[in-house]
Parts: C-alpha cells; structure tokens; sequence
C-alpha cells in the first residue's frame, strides 16, 4: 500500500498552526503543538525525499508543494502577531498567468 503523502499536507497554512496552538475557540495554550506537527509533517517529508531518491516515487512536484506549505505555514506562523506587520500572505509570487 502506497502512502499518501500529499494528503498529509492539504489545508497546511498557519491557520492550521494557530488552530494547533490556540484551539479552534481561542481559548487554548498549547504553545508545543504546532512546532510539533511541523516535525512530524519534516519526517514525514524526510520519508517522502528518500523515495524520490530511490525512484520508489516520482511525484516531486507534489513534494515541492509540500515542502513550500511547510515554509510557509511555519514563516507565517513566526512572524505573525497581532499588531505585528502587514505581511503578504503567501510570500511566493503569483505564477505565471495566473494574477493575485
């Protein structure tokens, strides 16, 4: 059976994080969680990498996807703080043809 690694990264924002953090109410104060889920979600991508490697998987763009969700959930939710600055979300660029 093959792993779905994609679809451990769907949704992946840093929504997801504060989510992670603070509950879905606000109300929570797990400050570990989403530092956590992100190291789980790099042994995860570390796995992913090594098929690719190995040619046991040839889905490498779905793998730069994944591993840019992670960069940017994790930048996002670093910096990101009310009252802190107006930062573009995301911080790619628009692809080409396609506008923001």
């Amino acid at each position: 059976m093959s792993i779905d690694f994609p679809a451990r990264f769907a949704g992946l924002d840093s929504d997801k994080l504060f989510d992670l953090e603070y509950g879905p109410d606000g109300t929570g104060t797990d400050c570990d969680a989403p530092q956590e889920y992100i190291e789980q979600l790099l042994v995860h991508l570390a796995d992913w990498r090594a098929r690719l490697l190995d040619g046991t998987r040839s889905d490498a763009d779905a793998y730069r996807q994944a591993l840019d969700a992670v960069r940017e959930a994790w930048l996002q939710y670093s910096f990101r703080w009310v009252g802190g600055p107006n930062l573009p979300y995301p911080f790619d660029l628009p692809r080409q043809g396609v506008t923001a």
